[in-house]
This record gives structure tokens, sequence and C-alpha cells, in this order.
């Protein structure tokens, strides 16, 4: 085995297994419902800091600060082909993946303007985890803006 390859198998031997999301799993799930309890709406569907937005973001950030409470690369990427939405990458040894749990299981709505839906309450089956790509060094390039 040439030196780079024993170099890159080591390299990749020190990322986290997939393993390491499935023990993540209950406080990933907490720490979405916490933004969710948290998040209040008046009767005209706003907050004072969000306006009408939903809170996807701030599930993601809190999704990704669990993962990188434990040494997991993770960052939150955002789209806005059809609805705006922000959701988590994260790297493990066999690739690259996403993590989310939809919009529509808390919220309805589309664009900026989103309803907080009544009595919600998470549990993994509500997170969707999607390998997006088999090589772990993809992550760098996918969350780079």
């Amino acid at each position: 085995m040439k030196w780079y390859q024993t170099l890159r198998r080591k390299a990749q031997e020190s990322i986290p297994t997939l393993a390491s999301l499935k023990v993540l799993i209950p406080q990933m799930i907490q720490a979405a419902q916490k933004v969710y309890d948290e998040w209040d709406q008046d009767n005209e569907g706003l907050n004072p800091e969000l306006g009408a937005g939903g809170i996807c973001q701030d599930i993601a950030e809190e999704m990704a600060g669990v993962l990188s409470m434990a040494g997991i690369d993770s960052a939150t990427v955002s789209a806005s082909v059809g609805d705006q939405h922000v959701w988590v990458f994260a790297r493990f040894s066999d690739g690259v993946y996403s993590i989310d749990i939809p919009p529509g299981t808390y919220e309805s709505g589309s664009g900026y303007v989103w309803r907080k839906k009544k009595d919600v309450r998470f549990d993994p089956s509500d997170l969707y985890i999607d390998n997006v790509s088999s090589n772990p060094d993809d992550f760098e390039e996918m969350t780079s803006e």
C-alpha cells in the first residue's frame, strides 16, 4: 500500500461511524422538541424574532450542535428550490449524510410564511437520515458556500 493510501485510510478511521449517529438520535429529537416547544406565534402567526417564518433553521442548528458536541463534523445547509428549508449534513466514515425533520411534521405553510402545528411530539421516526455521498471527503465541498 502506498504511503498516501495508508494516510487516507488512517484519516478515515478517525472519522466517527454512522453508529455514532444512532446513539445521538434521542438527544437530537430532544433538542428539536425544545425548539418547537419554545416557538410562540400570536393569532396572526407572527413571532417577535421570526416574523411569519418557521423554525427549520433553529431545529437544524440544535441538531448540528448535538453532533458537534459528540465530535461529528456537521453543518447546516439550505435550499430555496420550492420552499426555503434548512437541514443538516454530517460526515461519517462511510460518507456524508443528510439529517432532517421535514418541516411538514411541525409546521404548515410555504416560502417564508409558516404556522406552528399544534401539540407536536417528535419521536425518532420523524428523523430522516439519507446518504448523499459515499465519500466523507465530499463534506467540505457540500457544506461550503
